[in-house]
């Protein structure tokens, strides 16, 4: 047999990679315990990915397992996952592991751990084979090893370690600060034992059904933690539900803090709203509830409502008289349907040319002729609809939701029964009907957002702006 085991690793798996090696494997396998762990780990990869295997017979005698177990792994898929272990030097290095579910026996290249396998068999109460690229000392394997075959739905970016006993109980181990520094360094996570509890907690929150998240946007920059509080009173979310938010899954539950709105702020903020959203829909599999609160204006609630966009459930709460008034939306496709009649609005609309002027007139401010008169110096002839709310006083959060679907409708059916280029957007409305005109308009359109800047308007938010944002043509990491 050629002496494969002095052959380096990256050397190794190109020979096997293209094919070379292919007459070779019952030999490879038969001398599998002369091979270092990173090639075994090459091998066995290499055999499940192009489905290229020994004999049974041969894997039985090298493995020391039944025909039953031998044939499961040869069929059953395998997932591949990594962890961190401190080196004798004292230096943090990361381990690749493969490992195959469902066997009768358990499997492993690295002999000395063998025994601290039993405790995850017993957790598991089924076979497993696991097959690491390095040797490694210690029991901190067991909590990355259990969660990979255990959960479904672990956090990418994110390292676990640990030791398990039987029952699923978990333990800490030493080297966490090694551990930390290989995990920045990478670019991930380190989670810690002591956040933790049992295998069972961890696979409950990984594989939940649906999660409620926080999304608070403030202008107080500074004393908003009582603010926070308050507000999180309103939606239920614990302080144990944001620390496993931000410790298991990796995402930030802090307000966004928006302090005086000019300039380039007001993209900045769209630019952090969209980072955390996305960030949340990826590390939370797209199964996310937001609970959403803006103390801000009702311009850039409705810049976020068009950026939201999606098809998600979520709570927005609206502020009034000291108390968080929850406006639950389960099916966002209601906020979209066409009403044939209205029954909490008015609309005026008068035809001009190919630029329409939507005024969103719900709040005391009477904006018409303020609106008339800004507009009528930048946009030639431009069309208008104004919408009012039909009762007087202030909207009853009850109806809020039904305000927003009308005004959506009016707004969706004139522009199909006319052909405009750009739309400009006026806003005196509370903030939850802003943020539903908002999601419910989208961003496939031209034209701005205006905000009121003392007895004058200002363009902040263009809706080319959102439009970029929502494709991904701003690298969201430089916010």
């Amino acid at each position: 047999m050629w002496k494969f085991w002095e052959i380096e690793r990256a050397h190794f798996k190109t020979l096997l990679e293209s094919g070379k090696l292919d007459d070779h494997i019952e030999e490879l396998y038969s001398h599998f315990w002369e091979l270092p762990p990173s090639h075994q780990y090459e091998l066995v990869k290499y055999s499940k990915d192009k489905g290229i295997f020994p004999s049974v017979q041969t894997f039985r005698k090298v493995f020391k397992v039944s025909e039953e177990t031998a044939v499961k792994f040869f069929k059953e898929k395998y997932i591949t996952f990594s962890f961190p272990v401190v080196l004798s030097n004292g230096e943090g290095e990361l381990i690749e592991a493969l490992a195959v579910k469902n066997l009768e026996e358990v499997i492993t290249n690295l002999k000395n751990i063998k025994r601290h396998l039993n405790p995850i068999k017993e957790f598991l109460k089924t076979g497993f084979a696991v097959f690491f690229d390095g040797e490694f000392a210690g029991t901190s394997f067991q909590l990355p090893t259990v969660l990979n075959l255990y959960v479904e739905n672990l956090s990418q970016d994110a390292l676990f370690t640990g030791a398990i006993d039987k029952k699923g109980k978990i333990k800490s181990v030493d080297g966490i600060e090694e551990k930390k520094k290989l995990a920045k360094k990478l670019g991930l996570r380190l989670v810690e034992p002591y956040y933790l509890s049992t295998v069972d907690d961890l696979k409950a929150w990984f594989d939940a059904e649906s999660y409620d998240v926080p999304l608070y946007i403030t202008r107080t920059k500074d004393s908003w933690e009582g603010e926070f509080k308050s507000f999180l009173r309103a939606t239920g979310i614990s302080e144990e539900q944001l620390t496993k938010l931000e410790v298991l899954s990796g995402l930030e539950t802090k307000p966004i803090i928006t302090g005086q709105l000019t300039g380039d702020a007001w993209e900045n903020v769209l630019k952090e709203f969209w980072k955390r959203f996305k960030e949340t829909e990826q590390k939370l599999h797209n199964k996310e509830r937001f609970h959403i609160a803006i103390n801000g204006p009702a311009v850039l609630a409705f810049a976020i409502g068009v950026l939201f966009g999606s098809q998600k459930p979520f709570v927005f709460y609206h502020y009034q008289n000291n108390i968080y008034h929850p406006i639950t939306v389960g099916n966002v496709r209601e906020l979209k349907e066409r009403k044939e009649s209205l029954e909490k609005i008015e609309q005026h609309f008068q035809k001009g040319g190919k630029s329409l002027v939507v005024m969103l007139s719900f709040a005391h401010h009477e904006m018409e002729s303020d609106v008339k008169n800004y507009i009528s110096q930048r946009v030639e002839n431009p069309s208008y609809l104004l919408l009012r709310a039909k009762s007087s006083g202030n909207i009853a959060v009850e109806d809020m939701r039904e305000v927003a679907t009308e005004a959506a409708s009016v707004i969706q059916n004139i522009r199909r029964e006319h052909s405009f280029e750009d739309f400009h957007f006026f806003l005196s409305t509370p903030v939850p009907i802003a943020f539903m005109v908002g999601l419910s308009f989208g961003h496939y359109a031209e034209g701005y957002i205006y905000n009121y800047a003392g007895r004058t308007y200002e363009p902040v938010v263009s809706f080319s702006f959102l439009k970029a944002l929502r494709e991904g043509k701003y690298v969201l990491s430089e916010v």
